[in-house]
């Protein structure tokens, strides 16, 4: 059963009954030839299915209360633009299967994908030897682009409107094989790049082998998870729009949602586990649950509605990185579990301790303190705004 089909509860079940480790398809598609363009891809339609679960969204209880009354234009616009990403995708898969060259980046380019669902699209690309089956990919993104292009001429997009359109893009990806297999391939890439010392610690661990599978999957997990945040740091790197990444977080809400039921459900259950693993286990669940409550009920709260650059990277950053610490931190804590002298920076170049984030975060303040004492002795040389302007940057960085 493919886990793209499953809801998260049975897809951490399915994920614990499954091969730990998927191997490559014998005959591998075209499509899924495509490396890391291919796996963006299937990211890109997982992340579109998972934009549409309105758990997955950053409300407030007050907020949740009143969805049916909300308008969703600002939601169908970062959906209009993931759709776009995904077809910008194919195309470059399509041209050039290997990958390398550059996404096209601006709208007026990406428009031109329109043409992609036209009859023997491909033919006006210059694709002759396309493979039929990303044709059929790229024509179904365009129809689904036009579609909403026509919804967003509203004055406002109901929920009814919102969900509809949710349901057709769900129905459409259902139906293209080679959507399915992105997707699958995507899901399982993790498993199949785990960092050499989880692996051989898998292997050379004495621990039970229920255990020893149940470990294997939640590394998997957690690697899946840190794929999916290094997509969004991509973003923040070449400073592209950010708004468009909400997909993508709402994508990793719902795999790690996943993990946290699968752990509560699962691995904690197991028979005659040292008390040692079951407060690690029981620990990493603890901070999943509490860094996606900061994220989705603080962090990225009211994102849809900005619409200033400096605020919209302020909170995109700082959900990154929350979420990409909280995730390198537990993949390195049970680590350390089975392997004492293991250190972090071996799985993760950018990994710092608690230790190191401690000793950053003594010294700013101590940088905060002295400011306010300067201030406090001669208020002429440090006025009131210089110490909010220090304030405001200590906060958001």
């Amino acid at each position: 059963m493919d886990p793209e089909s499953l809801t998260a509860n049975q897809a951490a079940h399915q994920r614990a009954n499954d091969s730990p480790a998927p191997v490559a398809l014998e005959n591998e598609s075209s499509a899924l030839a495509g490396g890391d363009l291919a796996y963006e891809l299937g990211v890109w339609l997982r992340a579109l299915r998972s934009f549409f679960e309105v758990r997955n969204h950053p409300f407030t209880e007050a907020e949740r209360a009143k969805i049916p009354e909300r308008d969703w234009a600002n939601e169908m616009r970062m959906t209009r633009q993931a759709l776009l990403r995904s077809s910008q995708l194919t195309l470059r898969l399509m041209i050039s299967p290997k990958g390398g060259a550059e996404l096209f980046e601006n709208e007026e380019e990406a428009a031109n994908l329109g043409m992609l669902s036209q009859p023997d699209a491909s033919g006006h690309m210059g694709v002759e030897a396309a493979d039929p089956s990303l044709v059929g990919l790229a024509e179904a993104l365009g129809e689904l682009c036009a579609v909403c292009e026509a919804l967003l001429e509203a004055p406002s997009n109901s929920f009814h409107t919102w969900t509809s359109f949710g349901g057709l893009v769900t129905r459409e990806l259902d139906r293209s094989k080679t959507a399915q297999e992105l997707m699958q391939s995507a899901y399982q890439r993790a498993a199949a790049n785990l960092p050499t010392p989880l692996l051989e610690l898998t292997r050379t661990a004495m621990m039970p082998a229920s255990l020893n599978a149940d470990i294997l999957i939640i590394y998997s997990d957690l690697a899946r998870l840190l794929e999916h945040l290094r997509l969004i740091e991509d973003f923040l790197r070449r400073d592209h729009p950010l708004k468009q990444t909400l997909p993508l977080f709402t994508l990793v809400h719902e795999d790690a949602q996943a993990l946290h039921d699968f752990i509560e459900t699962r691995a904690l259950r197991i028979e005659g586990m040292e008390h040692t693993i079951f407060d690690a286990l029981d620990g990493t669940n603890y901070a999943i649950a509490m860094e996606l409550r900061k994220v989705f009920s603080h962090e990225l709260m009211g994102l849809t509605a900005l619409h200033q650059a400096p605020p919209i990277y302020v909170k995109i950053e700082n959900a990154h990185g929350l979420l990409r610490d909280c995730f390198q931190q537990s993949t390195v804590a049970l680590a350390q579990l089975f392997d004492h002298a293991l250190d972090g920076a071996q799985l993760f170049k950018s990994f710092h301790t608690k230790l190191e984030q401690s000793l950053a975060l003594r010294h700013d303040l101590w940088m905060l303190l002295q400011l306010v004492r300067q201030a406090k002795e001669a208020r002429d040389k440090y006025p009131l705004s210089r110490i909010l302007e220090r304030l405001a940057d200590f906060r958001d960085g």
